[in-house]
């Protein structure tokens, strides 16, 4: 990754003073952290997202929740989770500190682990399923995840692409997360162009590419979104390449920095059952999933985040015969941890994800206002 030579000195200020904060929270407790403490932390993962530092924003944002948990005595808080992500913060500002001191920035781009942007003049996408995350009364986020139809500029057709939008949302309020997407974008589209099942045309933006076959999209000023013609050839996304899974298990090399969901495969089950859940950790509902002889967890989320998935699953259980499930894979402690996304029907893609209600405009203006 490219950083502008007036960001690394900067930069390098930033990380010794979060490594500082992590230090003095877990020396003095989370009963006693100050005010400026978590304020750091809290400009850390501000410039980090200007940065599109994602590793070290995503951390930051982890923790900043975790403590937020706290201060605020919510059931939902994990003790696991804040140890995890102040360590992870910790490990990254040392290490990024001294990689930009030395000026090693292959060193920088491992810890970063951010794949260089490049432009596309043309992208030509179907949506397959859209994953969603909601923290109440902070933001509430959604990733589409997309298909490319036709090879552009070096990108095979076929690639799995990603797009995301995060939406800020303040406490008090009870919408669907889902009316945020009626929201225009700054290219004046709106994300909901990507639930339509049809072709979605994007100029003029940025992919990077990642090695495990996937991609990012990242919009800019110049960007435009557009609907186009109406797409049939679902067939040809109901199958996934186990193999090549397997593959990446096998290369990949563990490291300290690792997260689970970072090793993820976008996969679809045919022929599938599903059981009776049991209560998971912090909240989340576990089905358990089959497919021939291979067992897999599908999590639901507590609260309105996993709302709409607990209802879909609790209906498939009571079919005899189920479409194929698209969803995300991730390994996590020697089990195969599935996230259900959509059902690939005859006529595209349903959604397990969204909810259908309608928008409630008066109530999405009054969300709106942050005054």
């Amino acid at each position: 990754m490219n950083l502008a030579a007036a960001d690394k000195p900067k930069l390098v200020l930033l990380l010794d003073e979060l490594a500082r904060a992590v230090e003095d929270l877990l020396l003095s407790g989370l009963t006693t952290a100050s005010e400026a403490t978590r304020q750091t932390l809290n400009v850390s993962f501000q410039e980090a997202s200007r940065l599109r530092l994602l590793r070290l924003g995503s951390t930051l944002r982890v923790a900043n929740e975790e403590l937020g948990r706290f201060t605020r005595n919510e059931p939902a808080f994990s003790r696991k989770r804040l140890s995890f992500f102040l360590n992870r913060a910790w490990l990254l500002s040392h290490g990024l500190a001294r990689a930009l001191r030395q000026g090693d920035d292959k060193e920088v781009d491992r810890l970063l682990w951010v794949p260089a942007n490049q432009p596309v003049n043309r992208l030509e996408v179907v949506t397959l399923g859209v994953a969603k995350k909601v923290v109440t009364g902070a933001f509430c986020a959604f990733e589409f995840r997309l298909r490319l139809l036709q090879a552009s500029e070096g990108i095979d057709a076929g690639r799995r692409l990603v797009w995301s939008c995060i939406f800020p949302t303040k406490p008090g309020v009870d919408i669907p997360p889902e009316s945020f997407l009626q929201l225009a974008q700054k290219q004046k589209f709106k994300p909901t162009v990507f639930l339509e099942g049809k072709r979605v045309i994007i100029d003029r933006a940025a992919v990077a590419l990642d090695e495990f076959g996937g991609g990012r999209i990242s919009l800019g000023e110049q960007s435009t979104v557009t609907v186009g013609r109406a797409f049939a050839g679902w067939n040809q996304f109901r199958t996934w390449d186990v193999p090549a899974a397997l593959e990446r298990i096998r290369a990949h090399q563990p490291s300290p920095l690792d997260l689970e969901v970072e090793m993820q495969e976008e996969i679809v089950l045919d022929d599938w059952q599903i059981g009776e859940p049991d209560e998971g950790e912090e909240g989340q509902t576990i089905y358990p999933v089959t497919c021939g002889s291979v067992p897999f967890d599908a999590v639901v989320s507590p609260g309105i985040e996993g709302k709409v998935l607990r209802q879909g699953l609790e209906g498939l259980r009571k079919k005899k015969q189920r479409p194929p499930l698209f969803g995300l894979l991730h390994y996590e402690q020697c089990r195969l941890i599935l996230q259900p996304l959509s059902l690939l029907g005859k006529n595209g893609p349903e959604s397990l994800t969204l909810s259908r209600d309608q928008v409630d405009r008066k109530a999405l203006l009054k969300a709106l206002n942050f005054s």
